[in-house]
């Protein structure tokens, strides 16, 4: 067996790969928004689309794919393959903990150090820094209410800290 290999990222199975390279496979897509489609067409199924999201991963080589269980299956995303949906602020000051209501499923404290701005939006990391996430309309307005210009600068005012927001466009 090879120790080399890390274990915590999924692997494409090679019939899988051998479909990729010969074109024969269905497209599965996150669309900017977060709608899944099939082929173009989208999912309506609301437990479908709900298993697609809490299955998102991303594989030892940076490609996105659908992982639960022994089953991994490529997908093409748009923007990211993670929407924050809600944010919960508890606490105050530098104990202040802002938690993410992730479409994955599970709430999620906000790394602070991940934020960026683009697109007209918040992103963040999530999953340990190994995806990332955007915000969707509310949660980010959420966010910006805490939002203060300073010298033509923007800074957030969270968790005790004034973390400067840098437009990645």
């Amino acid at each position: 067996m090879d120790d080399t290999i890390d274990r915590s990222f999924p692997e494409i199975p090679g019939d899988v790969l051998q479909l990729l390279k010969s074109g024969a496979t269905d497209d599965i897509r996150i669309d900017k928004e977060g709608n899944w489609f099939h082929n173009g067409e989208p999912f309506i199924n609301k437990k479908i689309i709900d298993y697609f999201n809490r299955s998102v991963n991303i594989t030892a080589e940076g490609r996105y794919v659908i992982h639960y269980g022994e089953f991994t299956y490529p997908i093409a995303v748009d923007d990211a393959p993670v929407f924050v949906t809600g944010v919960l602020f508890q606490g105050f000051g530098p104990f202040e903990k802002i938690i993410l209501n992730l479409t994955t499923g599970e709430p999620e404290e906000l790394d602070i150090s991940t934020l960026t701005f683009k697109n007209k939006t918040l992103y963040c990391r999530v999953k340990n820094g190994r995806l990332p996430a955007k915000f969707m309309r509310s949660p980010c307005f959420h966010i910006l209410e805490r939002l203060d210009e300073r010298n033509g600068e923007f800074y957030l005012h969270l968790c005790g800290k004034n973390i400067l927001i840098v437009n990645e466009d």
